[in-house]
């Protein structure tokens, strides 16, 4: 009987205020919940804190560390080909028949990457920002021999007649500038692992040049043509969001394995010339193709790391010193943007074509870090 009474009470109570009893209890837990977070992060030590920092801390530092990053690096890009060489028993209807792309090959390079960071107060966070310089060279040349070469770069001067070059040289150079700005945190998501995402911009300057000399042109002609040089530049700088996540998976001794993944997109201009001239047997040269294209574009830049680090505290635990290798790939999608000719001849505008491809840059780095 008691039940009933106290149930009609509170039912005839809340008729009026059903909404300020859910408003009451939705208010109690939320203070509940903050009260448990303020109490959380007022305690002390690693095993009473939900994912602990995980960067290295040392004794009255200045919370600084410097990084330094040796490399060893090699690229590689699509639609590099410079010419097409034929053999000489070839059909005298097809001028393709039996024949081959010549393409560049980078060489191994050297760069480096240099960064700065600080240790902020709040919550074991970080800010670090890092400079990457690399540049590469890649060269071809071939020789007709007893069949053609074909250009690939150069304005057809009289298509569809031409017989061919006697050689064919070229050399692209690669210079990649990077600066990132990032905002990240390393915890602990374990005894023997941390995680450390992070956000923040990219800029990037990605310079190519490519040189191609073609030789003795036509072999076969009545004319006072001796070569055809053809000069493109593909620059593109741009700026946007880079964001990522490193892992590190302990080993114990101060070893242990590290696993680094980032996206970057940013926005920019591609500023894309061509330049070739053709010189003459007689001497001087003859200026017949000038073009400057200019176009904004996003580009989309994926990096992946992993290699072996180890790391140990020194000077009383007032300096932490890491050192580390690994390998890195790193891919530019869409970065070719030069202009070759599909079609046309020596009065007409001809057919251009770009978008050759992508540019990938891989191998190994070299990394040191003091943190002070």
């Amino acid at each position: 009987m008691k039940h009933i009474v106290f149930a009609t009470t509170l039912l005839t109570a809340s008729l009026g205020g059903v909404h300020y009893l859910q408003a009451d209890v939705s208010d109690a837990q939320v203070r509940s919940l903050e009260n448990r977070v303020s109490a959380l992060e007022q305690r002390k030590g690693a095993n009473s804190m939900i994912c602990p920092p995980g960067r290295p801390q040392v004794r009255d530092g200045a919370d600084l560390f410097i990084n330094a990053d040796w490399l060893i690096w090699q690229a590689r890009e699509n639609g590099t080909s410079y010419a097409v060489k034929t053999k000489a028993e070839q059909p005298a209807t097809s001028a393709l028949y039996n024949s081959n792309t010549q393409n560049l090959h980078f060489n191994w390079d050297f760069g480096f990457r240099f960064g700065i960071g600080f240790n902020l107060p709040h919550d074991g966070w970080d800010l670090v920002t890092n400079w990457t310089w690399f540049q590469d060279k890649a060269k071809g040349n071939v020789s007709a021999k007893d069949g053609n070469v074909y250009s690939t770069n150069a304005f057809p001067l009289a298509a569809p007649t031409v017989t061919g070059f006697e050689s064919s040289n070229a050399v692209l150079r690669l210079k990649l500038n990077m600066i990132d700005l990032d905002l990240g945190r390393e915890f602990f998501v374990s005894k023997w692992m941390t995680l450390r995402p992070f956000i923040g911009l990219r800029t990037a300057w990605i310079y190519q040049k490519f040189q191609t000399h073609y030789n003795l042109f036509p072999r076969d002609y009545s004319t006072h043509v001796a070569n055809v040089y053809s000069k493109a530049n593909n620059n593109y700088w741009g700026l946007g969001l880079h964001s990522g996540l490193n892992t590190q998976w302990g080993l114990g001794s101060g070893f242990s394995f590290f696993g680094n993944a980032a996206l970057s997109i940013i926005n920019g201009f591609f500023q894309v010339k061509d330049y070739q001239t053709k010189n003459l047997t007689a001497g001087g040269h003859s200026d017949f193709i000038s073009n400057y294209n200019s176009f904004r574009a996003g580009r989309v830049i994926a990096e992946l790391a992993t290699g072996l680090r180890w790391e140990t505290m020194f000077a009383n635990d007032g300096c932490h010193f890491q050192i580390q290798g690994g390998w890195e790939q790193l891919m530019f999608f869409g970065q070719n943007q030069f202009a070759h000719f599909l079609s046309g001849d020596s009065s007409g505008a001809g057919n251009y074509f770009a978008n050759q491809g992508d540019l990938s840059i891989q191998g190994w780095t070299l990394s040191v870090r003091f943190d002070f």
